[in-house]
């Protein structure tokens, strides 16, 4: 793929699920960036999702390291319906203490260059907390526009929520 730097990035690897997930579960406990909490992150079914997108061919699934160490990953993901198959879901894990590092810009990159390349892809779709300023920004300065929102859809604490924000990057 590519290297800025010392990051480089590369496809995710089945070997790489133990320590993707142990990631995302130290992302998980502070509530507001995942919606999983940290129980619900398994090694296996990470695993699995790196085969699948592996095995396919309208998704991708990437690892960012630096230095040799994993810090942070993201995928592509196609819906599976026929009216929808235009369509990829996004998901990023920038792992803890590599956030504004560039690690999200280098992984969002990636993944849209493959996806302006790929001819079944035409829309990244993507949910990110409203409260999560930076990651907005991130977003928005690659393309992505807001195209709705769910209020109140995480709760994070007794009478706390979150709104999510639904965003879109035409590609196609």
């Amino acid at each position: 793929m590519s290297t800025t730097n010392t990051l480089s990035i590369r496809r995710a690897r089945e070997e790489d699920a133990p320590l993707l997930a142990l990631a995302q579960r130290a992302i998980a406990q502070r509530p507001g960036l995942l919606a999983s909490t940290p129980e619900e992150i398994v090694d296996d079914e990470v695993r699995a999702k790196i085969l699948e997108l592996e095995a396919g061919e309208s998704g991708l699934f990437l690892v960012a390291e630096l230095g040799g160490a994993a810090v942070g990953h993201a995928f592509l993901e196609p819906l599976s319906l026929a009216a929808t198959s235009h369509v990829v879901r996004l998901t990023i894990a920038v792992h803890d203490g590599h956030q504004r590092q560039g690690v999200g810009r280098a992984l969002m990159n990636e993944l849209l260059s493959w996806a302006r390349s790929e001819p079944r892809v035409e829309k990244v779709e993507l949910q990110v907390r409203a409260s999560n300023d930076a990651a907005i920004s991130l977003y928005g300065s690659l393309g992505f526009v807001e195209e709705g929102r769910k209020t109140r859809r995480l709760k994070i604490g007794p009478g706390e929520y979150l709104d999510d924000v639904y965003m879109a990057l035409w590609v196609g």
